[in-house]
């Protein structure tokens, strides 16, 4: 509302101060607003691109401000120059110059109100804006009638300034100021594309990849592995749909079955696509991919029945590899639903989009700019499959080589990246500590028991002799509890196609066991063992009354870099470490992101 409101009283306000400059005036004007709109649509690819490798900025603010620069420097230097060179000379009956004025007023007032919205709008701001969202979901009781599905009402600007904007350049870009490359063959609707990218998790997701030394993911940030057209359509044995979106109160609405087709006249398309590190979210040392369906556009023709191509552009329909609380199934998605993937290296996962039957693809386009061009269509869909399939698969549905389910991903192989000789019913160290060296730290000692402590430090500095009498071995057993140890490799986990869970890289999840009666236990410590410098380094965080102390169940490291470090080397350990009840056995971990099951119980002794 807020938005609008201010766009309609700029547009009129422009408006009305024309009619009173008049119909010459006015005239310049225009021909000065064109030329900038012309300049600041062809040239802000460019000019973000050059920006972006000669100062470390986020390139979600370079683009919107080389936008709306580009246009404003053009129209006020050509102004200037219209005004010094063209004289008001020109004389018509003052009506004509108050309506012809107010005429061009409005055409002027249109471009200059849509650039400004338009560059607005492409700022990070994280969904609704100004009282101002281009997409709202409808009541529950409301469904789209061709799907099925959840409704979405669009909106716009009242006045439609940035589509008019946009439009016009097009008309441009296709006519008098036409090249190789049309506007239009990149950015079929530009205000639709800026509501999808823009369309982020939060705001602190990226609207555009980062261009720094960590990374060039405008190049590097998206990578098609393969494509094909996919045959048939997805049971409700193999897919999943949420109707419903999460609140405060229902922070994990139910999964349904559902089928999914293509309508008449469709067809549907599979990639599998790459994101790279280097399009990620960055956030104190590490990288995860927090998206949503619109961020993945697919850009290609429809070619006519007189012989010409008609741009177009889709998001994905249905989604695998990047749900963990489906595991192996399908995910039927809508435009808000989120999604968070751990990045490292190149993270995989299957997108399907519902496109026109004679529809040719050009590009996929990963947030603003990361894009890449798919290379020979597959004749039929792969065969090797990025998490578990059911066993009975839908008519079409990619399953493992054997045409079963493929054992060797999902939460299934979990288990294989667990340390088993530092996992289970254990109360002893990482390894031997000498109480000297640790003293000085923030740490509780009782005898050669630890009984709370955070620390950091190589561990040839903080090692001791394991039989040494100040050598500290143990954790101090809090009374009627028992101490159940997760060593996990998370590298390895990372690499396992549909994973369930990402330790390593999600920031805000807070960690539980489950036992055998379905009761959870609360996250009282973790560690992390890495290398840095060739030399074996420790991070280390206990408390023996987790709620009573305030911790919050957050693996809250300290040392920077330390995420990215377990994300990227192959023998970096994490130990997540938990207070359980004797003689409960473990067959699992749960946090917000979902569930996994071991697939064996870990057996607390005592009583």
């Amino acid at each position: 509302m807020i938005l609008n409101v201010a766009a309609l009283v700029l547009v009129l306000s422009i408006t009305f101060l024309h009619s009173m400059f008049g119909f010459y005036s006015g005239l310049i004007n225009l021909f000065c607003s064109v030329t900038a709109l012309a300049v600041a649509f062809g040239c802000f690819e460019a000019l973000t691109n050059f920006v972006a490798t000669q100062i470390e900025l986020p390139t979600s603010y370079i683009e919107p401000a080389s936008l709306v620069v580009l246009f404003a420097v053009t129209l006020t230097i050509l102004r200037t120059l219209a005004d010094q060179f063209l004289r008001g000379n020109v004389r018509v009956p003052q009506y004509l110059d108050w309506a012809f004025g107010a005429a061009c007023g409005f055409v002027n007032a249109q471009i200059c109100v849509g650039v400004l919205a338009l560059g607005f709008l492409m700022l990070p701001w994280g969904g609704r804006v100004a009282m101002y969202q281009r997409y709202e979901r409808a009541p529950e009781d409301r469904k789209d009638p061709d799907t099925g599905r959840a409704e979405f009402v669009r909106q716009g600007l009242w006045l439609g300034s940035d589509t008019f904007a946009a439009g016009l350049f097009n008309l441009l870009s296709s006519g008098s100021l036409k090249s190789d490359i049309r506007f239009s063959s990149v950015y079929p609707d530009f205000p639709e594309w800026v509501a999808w990218t823009g369309n982020t998790v939060q705001p602190e997701s990226f609207t555009s990849p980062a261009r720094d030394k960590d990374g060039d993911g405008f190049k590097n940030g998206l990578k098609v592995d393969k494509w094909w057209e996919q045959p048939g359509k997805f049971s409700p044995e193999t897919t999943r749909y949420r109707p419903l979106a999460p609140t405060r109160t229902a922070s994990k609405p139910p999964y349904e079955p559902k089928d999914f087709g293509p309508q008449a006249g469709h067809k549907l398309l599979g990639f599998r696509l790459a994101l790279n590190r280097s399009a990620a979210d960055r956030d104190k040392g590490s990288a995860y991919h927090r998206f949503r369906p619109t961020q993945i556009r697919l850009v290609g023709d429809v070619e006519m029945p007189d012989g010409t191509l008609e741009p177009r552009q889709y998001v994905a329909q249905v989604l695998r590899g990047a749900d963990p609380t489906i595991e192996s199934n399908y995910r039927i998605v809508d435009i808000d639903n989120n999604f968070c993937l751990a990045a490292g290296g190149d993270t995989k996962l299957d997108l399907y989009f519902e496109v026109d039957e004679r529809f040719k693809p050009r590009f996929v386009e990963y947030r603003r700019n990361a894009r890449a061009v798919p290379g020979k269509m597959e004749k039929t869909p792969p065969e090797e499959s990025l998490a578990a399939a059911p066993a009975a698969a839908a008519a079409g549905t990619p399953t493992g080589k054997s045409g079963g389910p493929d054992k060797a991903s999902g939460a299934s192989r979990f288990i294989d990246t667990v340390d088993r000789s530092h996992s289970g019913d254990r109360d002893d160290l990482p390894f031997v500590l000498a109480a000297n060296k640790i003293r000085s730290l923030d740490c509780d000692l009782a005898g050669n028991l630890l009984v709370r402590g955070q620390f950091s430090g190589e561990r040839s500095v903080l090692a001791g002799d394991k039989g040494a009498k100040d050598a500290i071995t143990k954790f101090q057993l809090p009374e009627g509890k028992r101490i159940f140890q997760l060593a996990t490799k998370p590298r390895k986990a990372a690499s396992i196609p549909g994973q369930a869970m990402n330790f390593a890289g999600s920031i805000a999840n807070q960690y539980f066991a489950l036992d055998d009666s379905g009761d959870r236990h609360m996250l009282a410590g973790y560690y992390a063992i890495i290398k840095k410098d060739g030399q074996d380094f420790i991070e280390l965080f206990f408390t023996p009354d987790p709620e009573g102390s305030g911790f919050n169940g957050l693996l809250d490291f300290k040392t920077p870099g330390i995420r990215k470090d377990l994300q990227d080397q192959p023998d970096a350990v994490l130990g997540l470490i938990f207070l359980v009840p004797p003689g409960k056995g473990i067959r699992g971990v749960t946090s917000q992101a979902g569930k996994i099951e071991f697939g064996e119980t870990f057996k607390m002794g005592g009583k």
